[in-house]
């Protein structure tokens, strides 16, 4: 198995799914009766988004989807369990230092660190059962 395998082999339909689904997630998990009300709180911002970087956050979101899918082709992860796994080691090597850099030195909230890691574990974990069963 090779990288350039991993792009010629790729659903890439099943990886725009699961950036967007991975986006989704994330709208519901800021909803203000979800943890939304906690983030501004801790935050002291509003929940309006800025408008302007909406698209580079959807870019962001599917470029995370396109690795995932690289990293689960590269594990051979065929099934939602095997896809799950390697979204977490994913979310455990890159998302959890570096919100952890925020924590330590941009000072937030241990508990708005919490919010954040979870939502992304989610969104990585929905994202990685799609692209492992849906090959």
């Amino acid at each position: 198995m090779s990288l350039s395998d991993a792009f010629s082999q790729l659903n890439w339909f099943a990886v725009l799914v699961a950036g967007i689904v991975h986006l989704v997630a994330g709208l519901i998990w800021f909803q203000p009766k979800v943890f939304g009300n906690q983030w501004v709180t801790l935050t002291g911002k509003s929940m309006e988004p800025a408008v302007r970087w909406m698209p580079a956050g959807i870019i962001a979101h599917l470029v995370m989807s396109l690795v995932l899918a690289i990293f689960i082709y590269l594990a051979n992860a065929t099934d939602i369990l095997s896809g799950i796994l390697v979204a977490i080691l994913a979310w455990i090597g890159f998302i959890v230092p570096i919100l952890t850099g925020e924590l330590i030195w941009e000072k937030i909230p241990f508990k708005l660190y919490l919010i954040r890691i979870a939502n992304q574990l989610v969104g990585f974990c929905i994202s990685g059962a799609i692209l492992a069963v849906w090959r």
